[in-house]
């Protein structure tokens, strides 16, 4: 079986290496390596094209600077893989990890998906992913179509790293990422092909090192965050067992609303006091509020923020983020 790995490149290059050849130094040999320069300007072409040259499992494909989600999507497009498995170009794999997640797979469904932990790396200090830790503490072996949600709950389910997909599944459905939503488009993207999945086998071992950044993804400003929320939770609301985890996506939706508040109030929005209220007014009149307020109750809010989000006192809460973010 032959296995694509799809690995986005944006001016990368200081990492680049390390990510391609724990790719080539897997024990699981018949793969290939795809890399996609979504329009470098420092040394990520030359390294990507050095590799090409050294191994020939690498393709190198270039395009204009069009995101991350366009960079996948041409991945798929070019893979000629029986499974994809997408990784990030400054992370990198253990060497025995598409072996695992392969081995794993009991015969050629199609419909079965394997996953793998991944390990979190901020200044230098290893952790393991405490989601997918509490997941294995369960001692399940696979998780069935009517409890797909459960990897939501253990916080598995948003990445598309550690995750062996069918490339023909995505060509049949046509499941793509989102080019035009910049936040949580690998949780849309999930929703989408987990739909497609008879059952998901487990392996129990981390393989995957994620390397957070001060500018990664959840730490930036996002013009477009709001965007994705109506859509993950339409597709929530398909899956057999969303009743039964229905308090914790309430949860994962307030902490979404609070990211939203959040993030109009970042100081690289560029928003004036007028566009943070109607921006604060939009997200707490939205339907995505409205079910998932009754969890502020619960929620470890700060008291006087929950009381100004509670009453919609809107003038309040700019007052509150920007003060905030003023003391800091």
């Amino acid at each position: 079986m032959k296995i694509s790995v799809v690995i986005p490149c944006y001016n990368i290059g200081q990492y680049l290496t390390r990510c391609i050849e724990s790719v080539l130094s897997q024990t699981y040999s018949h793969l290939e390596v795809i890399l996609i320069d979504d329009g470098s300007t420092d040394s990520t072409a030359a390294i990507s094209q050095s590799f090409v040259v050294l191994d020939a499992r690498v393709q190198y494909f270039y395009q204009e600077n069009s995101g991350v989600s366009v960079a996948r999507n041409l991945g798929i497009e070019k893979a000629s893989g029986t499974k994809i498995m997408f990784l990030d170009a400054d992370d990198y794999i253990t060497s025995t990890m598409v072996a695992d997640l392969v081995l794993a797979l009991p015969n050629d469904n199609q419909r079965l998906l394997s996953i793998c932990g991944m390990y979190h790396v901020k200044n230098g200090v290893t952790t393991k992913n405490s989601g997918f830790s509490r997941l294995v503490a369960l001692q399940k072996s696979q998780i069935n179509t009517n409890e797909i949600l459960t990897l939501f709950e253990y916080e598995n389910l948003s990445s598309p790293c550690c995750k062996l997909y069918d490339l023909e599944l995505l060509h049949q459905y046509q499941i793509r990422f989102h080019a035009s939503i910049t936040y949580q488009e690998d949780l849309i993207f999930n929703l989408d092909y987990f739909k497609q999945v008879e059952s998901i086998i487990i392996v129990p071992s981390f393989h995957y090192y994620y390397i957070e950044h001060p500018t990664s993804s959840s730490i930036k400003y996002h013009k477009q965050l709001f965007a994705a929320l109506p859509i993950i939770y339409d597709q929530l609301k398909s899956y057999p067992d969303f009743k039964n985890r229905e308090d914790y996506i309430k949860r994962f939706f307030l902490f979404q609303i609070l990211n939203n508040l959040n993030n109009a109030h970042h100081s690289d929005s560029g928003m004036t006091l007028k566009e943070q209220y109607q921006s604060v007014r939009q997200i707490l009149n939205s339907d995505i509020y409205e079910f998932c307020q009754s969890a502020l109750k619960t929620n470890s809010v700060h008291f006087l923020l929950k009381f100004l989000i509670t009453f919609k006192c809107y003038s309040g809460i700019v007052l509150f983020y920007n003060s905030y973010r003023v003391l800091k």
